[in-house]
């Protein structure tokens, strides 16, 4: 019986390329997990941000409306820092005069306490 000088099975190279290549497919699923909980950690404070803005938008309405007189609620700040999902929300409203008679524009601007920018900018406009 003659014995095969090479036997079978995968040579070093082979190996190497599968290891490769299941490595770079890994780093590939990995840093695509990432990306997603950045996005949803971006996400969830964007709309924190505008659940706080919202809620200043609608007590400038309810007060337009003369759903809630100016006498039983306390005045109306221009800025604030909120409570919002156990989390600090700075927000600032900006108020102008628009065309037309007794119009004015509301933009409320809110972001996390921690963050440089704001992440949420909502406006309205409201007849007084």
């Amino acid at each position: 019986m003659k014995t095969n000088r090479y036997s079978r099975g995968f040579t070093l190279i082979e190996v190497v390329i599968a290891l490769f290549i299941l490595g770079w497919v890994l780093s590939s699923a990995i840093y695509m997990v990432h990306q997603y909980a950045d996005e949803r950690v971006r996400l969830r404070e964007r709309f924190l941000a505008n659940q706080v803005a919202w809620n200043h938008l609608m007590e400038h309405y309810q007060q337009s409306q003369k759903w809630i007189s100016s006498g039983s609620s306390p005045s109306l700040k221009k800025k604030g820092v909120d409570e919002q999902a156990g989390q600090k929300w700075r927000w600032e409203i900006q108020i102008e005069k628009a065309m037309g008679q007794d119009l004015y524009r509301y933009q409320v601007q809110a972001g996390s306490t921690t963050a440089e920018k704001y992440q949420s900018s909502l406006a309205v406009y409201l007849v007084q």
